[in-house]
């Protein structure tokens, strides 16, 4: 998938991982879901904060490969600052903050690096439980 984010981004990445579904039904129901939410509150972090409120470019690969569903984006915002080890969930009364927390807890891995004014974020969840 490669758009300019606005307001149907977080339903293209829905689409996109739909159609990663629909080709590998091997992938358990507890990876989609985890998957789909992860996807999902990383691409609306990319809508919310990488282009200081304005649309950016963005891509997103997403496979099975081996024994694992990957995804990844890439950005061309702002640079994100971003410290995976250092994510807490945030108190029961935040308005806000937990996406990072959920997609940290519930994927296997999760990575983020800057590269040559790209942001690039790696999500990772074994197939089934």
């Amino acid at each position: 998938m490669e758009t300019v984010t606005g307001h149907g981004t977080l339903d293209e990445i829905q689409q996109t991982l739909d159609l990663l579904w629909d080709r590998h039904p091997e992938v358990s129901a507890m990876a989609r879901m985890h998957m789909e939410l992860a996807a999902c509150e990383i691409g609306a972090n990319i809508c919310k904060h990488s282009g200081g409120g304005q649309p950016v470019g963005m891509r997103m690969k997403a496979e099975v490969s081996g024994s694992n569903v990957r995804v990844s984006f890439a950005d061309d915002g702002q640079l994100a600052e971003v410290r995976l080890d250092a994510v807490t969930m945030p108190s029961d009364t935040a308005e806000q903050g937990r996406g990072l927390a959920i997609a940290v807890a519930i994927l296997d891995k999760l990575s983020f690096r800057r590269d040559a004014a790209v942001n690039r974020w790696t999500l990772v969840r074994r197939l089934s439980d």
